[in-house]
């Protein structure tokens, strides 16, 4: 089964009821996997350069291209532990924010982000 450290609404650690750091499992957690690598910009991580986005050059720059940033997306998602399938993937510029939905299938079901 798929357990991590639980995060709270701002990506910080928190304590359960118990005064224990708080843990999720199952589909909590693969969802919450998928977050994270899709908060990634690739090449940021030190250890590991090749996990991540292409956020900078596929939708900041000017030759925006969101079937490529897509691409990148359903790619590392495909990467994280649990999960079977990214079912649906849609992505769009706001006022200069990307914004993005995902439906996932995972080992223990769907999920959106």
């Amino acid at each position: 089964m798929t357990t991590t450290f639980a995060v709270n609404e701002r990506n910080d650690l928190y304590l359960d009821g118990a005064g224990n750091i708080a843990i999720v499992s199952g589909i909590q957690a693969v969802l919450q996997n998928c977050e994270h690598i899709m908060k990634t910009v690739l090449a940021e991580c030190v250890l590991d350069i090749t996990i991540g986005i292409p956020d900078f050059q596929t939708v900041w720059y000017s030759r925006r291209n969101l079937a490529q940033y897509e691409f990148a997306a359903r790619k590392a998602l495909a990467q994280v532990e649990g999960v079977v399938n990214v079912l649906q993937f849609n992505s769009d510029i706001v006022d200069d924010v990307l914004v993005y939905q995902a439906t996932i299938l995972t080992i223990f079901g769907e999920g959106i982000l």
